[in-house]
C-alpha cells in the first residue's frame, strides 16, 4: 500500500495523462474524418457523419475539460496543505501539460462545433 504523501506526489501525473488522452482523441477524430471523406468520394455523394467522429470529438473534449478540472482540484488540495502544486517534477510536468491543454481545449471546442456545420465545399459530385 502507498501512503498519502506518495499518492499526493504522484497524483499530478494524472494531468498530463488526461491531456495526452485528449490529444489522442483529436488524432482519432482526424483519422475518422479522413476515412469519412474517402468514403464520401467513393460513394460520390454526401454521407452522414459516423459515430466514431462524434465519439472521438466529444471524448477528446471531455478529457481536455477533465484535465483542467483535475489540475484545479490538485491546486486547491495543495493550497490547503500549504504547498504549491508545482513543487516537485510531477507538479511542473502537470503545469506544462495544463498550458498545452488550454490550447487543446480551444481546438477541441472548435472540432465539436465543426461537427454541426455544413460542408464548406458543398455537396460532393463525381460528375
Amino acid at each position: 500500500m502507498t501512503d498519502a504523501s506518495t499518492s499526493a506526489r504522484r497524483s499530478p501525473l494524472l494531468v498530463p495523462l488526461f491531456a495526452l488522452l485528449g490529444l489522442g482523441g483529436l488524432t482519432a477524430y482526424g483519422k475518422a474524418d479522413d476515412a469519412h471523406v474517402a468514403a464520401e468520394w467513393a460513394h460520390c455523394g454526401d454521407l452522414p457523419l459516423t459515430w466514431q467522429m462524434y465519439l472521438s470529438a466529444y471524448g477528446a473534449l471531455a478529457c481536455g475539460i477533465l484535465t483542467l478540472a483535475l489540475f484545479w482540484w490538485l491546486a486547491r488540495r495543495a493550497r490547503r496543505r500549504g504547498t504549491w502544486v508545482g513543487d516537485g517534477w510531477p507538479g511542473k510536468l502537470a503545469l506544462a501539460a495544463l498550458v498545452v491543454d488550454i490550447l487543446l481545449v480551444a481546438l477541441q471546442l472548435f472540432v465539436v462545433w465543426s461537427l454541426y456545420q455544413p460542408s464548406p465545399s458543398g455537396p460532393i459530385s463525381c460528375v
